[in-house]
């Protein structure tokens, strides 16, 4: 068995945000490392082997599709994290540039969720309850 710990970068510029999701994350076995600003998670990405990256879109010191370009090219995944409603093509549109999940920042349980589909392929609750009624109907 692979004792290894995932390797998650945080991209936020809230430190709060940023304090209180590296807890989360650590708390559950991940090493992680914090960006403040896209440059510095573009940077750490290129220069770093990570194996998720959450990265905030926060116009204009954050922006969640620099990070998705560059995770591309190093085939590392995004799960965009949001703070706001957007325009309701906002989600489709980063969905289509790669982000594997959007979520919602400050909702700890759909982020540790998300990160542990993305990188363990374990549905979470609400996705194995949402298959089991699929299956139900048909």
């Amino acid at each position: 068995m692979n004792d290894a710990r995932k390797r998650v970068l945080i991209s936020d510029c809230e430190a709060e945000a940023l304090i209180a999701l590296e807890r989360l994350l650590e708390d559950a076995g991940f090493d992680t490392t914090t960006a403040c600003t896209t440059p510095e998670a573009v940077d750490l990405l290129q220069n770093r082997e990570f194996d998720l990256v959450l990265a905030a879109d926060h116009p204009p010191e954050l922006d969640c599709e620099a990070v998705l370009r560059c995770s591309h090219t190093k085939q590392v995944p995004v799960i965009a994290l949001e703070n706001r409603p957007r325009h309701p093509f906002a989600e489709a549109y980063l969905l289509s540039r790669g982000a594997r999940r959007i979520v919602h920042k400050w909702q700890y349980q759909q982020i540790y969720d998300a990160v542990n589909e993305v990188l363990f392929r374990r549905p979470s609750e609400a996705a194995k309850s949402a298959v089991a009624a699929t299956g139900q109907l048909g």
